[in-house]
């Protein structure tokens, strides 16, 4: 089957009215999962594959996919409007959407937020389609030294994330490592840092560490400072205005489509690489958008480019982790690894038969992550206004409802009582970062990464020896790490003497 006629098929297929319905189900499905604290597209994904024994190939994959497309959509809402993270992804979102809410502009952050995830997705699955002939080869150029010093790369955009205090930034970031070290050591197995529990011995769940530095924090500073969760917002916004700001918000991810592009091509990239994931090419997307604009000092304040930049990331990291899952069975990302089961039942094998016998299939993905998103879109444009109306309500009865909420969806990560009690923890560990002034993003990316650094670090340190960094490409991005953190030490040093100057210069005349 040649590329055309399979993106024919593909294209037929995923609108015809024996697969539309279910990709609409899928999609639906998806978002309100996605609106859930701690429910993510794996729990999605994990759902769905329990209908997949009668239904066709097509539909199946339609479901499957639609279901997962769409819930990143979902938790950038809940970021935005709740500050409370659907999913792990949507934790950069978190930097500038509440602040924008704050502002009485939440309409312009959603709307933003779901068109760049319409079009991150869009990037990515047309990157997929474009990948298909050269997928192997991309993939196989990346082994343990590549990863390793990549996620360290990812780690050094705590310089941008944390401009202001560099310091403070990296001191998280450090700890955050430490954290994902807690658990069975990778490679001889024995406990680290569990202090004897056996709760500890799997180590930290995300979803869990993620609710609590971010929305347990937010909620325990809400109880006490009181007043309705939008703070800076009289009262709230009519239907008309809400849809008003949405299309605003619309027409700015229109506007800033270069900013778009590129951080949709960060997404994309990192997704090829098995074991990154969506939370980590957020926060890269988030630092890029940040150093790329001309007025970085309005990030973590408001900015509505700093909604777009990680929202069109995260979505365009399924194009690419969908490209390795496709092309040798290798998952990107525990959906992926989902997506594989799924396939297995649906009776389909990925590699060279399924690019080359099966590739209708492969373009019905492509279809299922584009329409799947534009169908989140639009029905999510209907959940803003109520949501939204919501963060009006005064904080002693808004927080016990978020409260019960956030401890549900920790509990239902795991099913532990063990994951609500690390939730409170580290929303207090949160609350004090953010008395403090330390990065909580900071400490996140630590987290997130320190288990692909440790492992890649003893595979590289095992496979290639000490100087395993002199290789050409692991060298090149080496190099590229260096001088990235070089740059926004330079670049702090001058914004340092520039704000000190006025003063310098009215010293004479006092």
């Amino acid at each position: 089957m040649t590329i055309i006629e399979g993106m024919t098929s593909g294209f037929l297929q995923s609108v015809s009215l024996g697969v539309i319905p279910y990709l609409a189900v899928g999609s639906i499905f998806g978002l309100v999962i996605g609106i859930i604290p701690g429910l993510g597209g794996h729990f999605a994904m994990a759902m769905a594959v329990t209908f997949l024994y009668t239904m066709e190939p097509g539909a199946g994959i339609a479901f499957l996919l639609g279901a997962h497309a769409t819930v990143a959509q979902g938790g950038g809402l809940t970021a935005i409007l709740f500050s409370t993270p659907g999913t792990g992804q949507n934790a950069a979102t978190l930097l500038d959407g509440p602040p924008m809410r704050d502002n009485g502009r939440a309409g312009v952050a959603v709307g933003a937020a779901m068109a760049s995830c319409f079009l991150g997705a869009t990037f990515g699955a047309i990157v997929l389609a474009c990948l298909i002939p050269f997928l192997r080869d991309v993939v196989l150029v990346f082994g343990p030294p590549e990863i390793f010093v990549l996620a360290f790369l990812a780690l050094t955009f705590v310089a941008v994330l944390g401009k202001e205090d560099l310091i403070r930034s990296l001191i998280a970031a450090l700890a955050g490592m430490l954290l994902a070290m807690i658990g069975l050591d990778n490679v001889t197995n024995t406990e680290r840092f569990t202090m004897g529990s056996m709760s500890l011995s799997d180590g930290l769940s995300l979803v869990p560490v993620i609710l609590g530095l971010f929305a347990v924090a937010e909620m325990f500073e809400l109880w006490a400072k009181g007043g309705a969760l939008a703070r800076g917002v009289d009262k709230p916004l009519s239907a008309r205005e809400t849809q008003k700001q949405i299309f605003e918000g619309i027409g700015l991810a229109f506007k800033n489509w270069w900013l778009v592009v590129r951080c949709s091509a960060i997404g994309t990239g990192m997704g090829l690489i098995p074991g990154l994931g969506s939370a980590p090419a957020a926060f890269v997307a988030y630092g890029h958008a940040k150093q790329t604009s001309k007025s970085p000092e309005t990030f973590g304040k408001g900015n509505v480019e700093g909604v777009i930049g990680p929202e069109a990331s995260n979505d365009a990291v399924e194009g690419g982790a969908l490209a390795s899952t496709i092309a040798f069975g290798i998952p990107g990302s525990s959906s992926m690894a989902i997506l594989l089961s799924g396939l297995f039942i649906l009776g389909l094998e990925t590699g060279p038969r399924m690019l080359n016998q099966n590739l209708d299939i492969v373009f019905i993905m492509i279809f299922t992550i584009i329409i799947g998103n534009l169908i989140g879109t639009l029905v999510g444009m209907f959940l803003v206004n109520p949501m939204s109306r919501a963060t009006s309500i005064k904080s002693e009865f808004m927080v016990p409802v978020l409260m019960a909420i956030i401890i549900t969806g920790a509990y239902a990560t795991d099913r532990s009582m063990f994951d609500i009690g690390v939730t409170i923890f580290f929303g207090i560990i949160g609350l004090i970062m953010k008395i403090l002034n330390y990065s909580r993003s900071a400490l996140l990316i630590g987290f997130v990464l320190g288990f692909a650094v440790e492992k890649n670090l003893y595979l590289a340190l095992l496979l290639k020896g000490p100087f395993f960094f002199m290789q050409p490409l692991p060298l090149a991005l080496t190099i590229f790490t260096i001088g990235f953190l070089a740059y926004n030490v330079v670049m702090i040093i001058r914004h340092r003497r520039s704000a000190a100057s006025p003063l310098t210069a009215r010293k004479p005349n006092s």
